[in-house]
Protein backbone atom coordinates (compact mmCIF):
# COMPACT_ATOMS: atom_id res chain seq x y z
CA UNK A 1 0.00 0.00 0.00
CA UNK A 2 2.85 2.47 0.74
CA UNK A 3 4.65 1.66 -2.49
CA UNK A 4 1.54 2.95 -4.07
CA UNK A 5 0.81 5.97 -2.59
CA UNK A 6 4.33 6.92 -3.43
CA UNK A 7 3.95 5.91 -6.84
CA UNK A 8 0.88 8.20 -7.06
CA UNK A 9 3.00 11.04 -5.47
CA UNK A 10 5.36 10.77 -7.50
CA UNK A 11 3.34 10.92 -10.59
CA UNK A 12 1.35 14.12 -9.04
CA UNK A 13 4.75 15.82 -8.64
CA UNK A 14 6.08 14.72 -12.47
CA UNK A 15 4.17 18.14 -14.66
CA UNK A 16 6.10 20.03 -12.18
CA UNK A 17 9.76 19.15 -13.17
CA UNK A 18 11.41 19.02 -16.53
CA UNK A 19 14.45 16.56 -17.59
CA UNK A 20 17.59 18.29 -17.87
CA UNK A 21 20.55 16.37 -18.43
CA UNK A 22 19.17 13.46 -16.61
CA UNK A 23 18.01 15.64 -13.38
CA UNK A 24 14.68 16.92 -12.91
CA UNK A 25 14.41 20.22 -11.76
CA UNK A 26 11.37 22.49 -10.90
CA UNK A 27 9.59 24.16 -14.30
CA UNK A 28 9.10 28.23 -14.98
CA UNK A 29 11.35 30.05 -12.51
CA UNK A 30 15.06 29.58 -13.47
CA UNK A 31 15.71 27.50 -9.45
CA UNK A 32 19.29 26.74 -8.62
CA UNK A 33 19.35 23.42 -6.22
CA UNK A 34 22.48 24.24 -4.18
CA UNK A 35 23.99 20.58 -3.05
CA UNK A 36 26.00 21.40 -0.77
CA UNK A 37 26.62 23.78 2.57
CA UNK A 38 29.80 25.55 0.73
CA UNK A 39 27.06 26.36 -2.36
CA UNK A 40 24.73 27.40 -0.48
CA UNK A 41 26.66 30.03 1.56
CA UNK A 42 27.12 32.06 -1.78
CA UNK A 43 23.83 32.06 -2.68
CA UNK A 44 23.52 33.28 1.12
CA UNK A 45 26.46 35.97 0.43
CA UNK A 46 24.49 37.21 -3.22
CA UNK A 47 23.94 41.02 -3.37
CA UNK A 48 20.84 41.82 -4.88
CA UNK A 49 17.01 40.03 -4.14
CA UNK A 50 17.30 35.93 -3.26
CA UNK A 51 14.20 33.71 -3.01
CA UNK A 52 14.45 30.34 -1.38
CA UNK A 53 11.83 27.75 -2.33
CA UNK A 54 11.56 25.03 0.62
CA UNK A 55 9.55 22.64 -0.36
CA UNK A 56 8.18 19.04 0.52
CA UNK A 57 7.98 16.28 -2.36
CA UNK A 58 5.50 14.27 0.36
CA UNK A 59 3.12 17.60 0.44
CA UNK A 60 0.14 18.41 -1.60
CA UNK A 61 0.06 21.65 0.27
CA UNK A 62 3.32 22.01 -1.38
CA UNK A 63 2.67 20.69 -4.60
CA UNK A 64 0.12 23.38 -4.77
CA UNK A 65 2.83 26.17 -3.51
CA UNK A 66 4.95 25.39 -6.23
CA UNK A 67 1.95 25.26 -8.87
CA UNK A 68 1.12 29.02 -7.78
CA UNK A 69 5.25 30.17 -7.54
CA UNK A 70 5.16 28.79 -11.32
CA UNK A 71 3.30 31.39 -12.22
CA UNK A 72 5.84 33.91 -11.34
CA UNK A 73 7.86 35.59 -13.97
CA UNK A 74 11.46 35.98 -12.44
CA UNK A 75 13.06 39.67 -12.77
CA UNK A 76 16.57 40.56 -13.95
CA UNK A 77 18.49 40.07 -11.15
CA UNK A 78 16.99 37.97 -9.13
CA UNK A 79 18.25 34.41 -7.80
CA UNK A 80 15.89 31.33 -6.83
CA UNK A 81 16.82 28.60 -4.75
CA UNK A 82 15.33 25.04 -4.22
CA UNK A 83 15.37 23.49 -1.35
CA UNK A 84 13.77 20.05 -1.11
CA UNK A 85 13.05 19.83 2.78
CA UNK A 86 13.07 15.77 2.69
CA UNK A 87 16.09 15.10 1.06
CA UNK A 88 18.25 18.43 2.28
CA UNK A 89 16.68 18.14 5.58
CA UNK A 90 19.69 19.39 7.25
CA UNK A 91 20.36 22.54 4.64
CA UNK A 92 16.68 23.11 5.24
CA UNK A 93 17.36 23.43 8.91
CA UNK A 94 20.58 24.99 9.21
CA UNK A 95 18.29 28.18 6.58
CA UNK A 96 16.19 28.16 9.12
CA UNK A 97 18.47 29.01 12.05
CA UNK A 98 21.20 31.13 10.32
CA UNK A 99 17.96 33.27 9.10
CA UNK A 100 16.50 33.17 12.12
CA UNK A 101 13.38 32.11 9.99
CA UNK A 102 11.29 29.31 11.90
CA UNK A 103 11.36 26.39 9.26
CA UNK A 104 7.74 25.49 7.57
CA UNK A 105 7.15 23.85 4.42
CA UNK A 106 6.34 24.86 2.01
CA UNK A 107 7.76 28.62 2.61
CA UNK A 108 9.38 31.02 0.68
CA UNK A 109 12.00 33.55 1.85
CA UNK A 110 13.11 37.06 0.25
CA UNK A 111 16.64 37.95 1.07
CA UNK A 112 17.86 40.95 0.25
CA UNK A 113 22.15 41.94 -0.04
CA UNK A 114 21.74 38.65 2.40
CA UNK A 115 19.11 40.18 4.72
CA UNK A 116 15.36 38.33 5.45
CA UNK A 117 13.10 41.39 3.57
CA UNK A 118 10.24 38.70 4.20
CA UNK A 119 9.21 35.16 4.44
CA UNK A 120 5.66 33.00 4.41
CA UNK A 121 4.20 29.71 3.51
CA UNK A 122 2.16 27.20 3.12
CA UNK A 123 -1.31 29.21 1.17
CA UNK A 124 0.75 32.61 1.57
CA UNK A 125 2.94 31.50 -1.45
CA UNK A 126 1.13 33.10 -3.94
CA UNK A 127 2.48 35.41 -7.52
CA UNK A 128 -0.03 38.15 -5.69
CA UNK A 129 2.72 37.67 -2.14
CA UNK A 130 5.87 37.62 -4.19
CA UNK A 131 4.55 41.09 -6.35
CA UNK A 132 3.96 42.44 -3.20
CA UNK A 133 7.26 41.89 -1.63
CA UNK A 134 9.21 43.01 -4.55
CA UNK A 135 7.82 46.61 -4.08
Amino acid sequence: MERLKNARHTLTLRPLFKKHNGASEPRGLPFSHPQSFEELAGFLRYSGTTFIYKHSTRCSVSLMAMRQLQLVDAMEGEQWIYIDVIEQRSMSMAIAESLDVRHESPQLIMLKDGNVNAHGSHHQLTPDTVENWRK
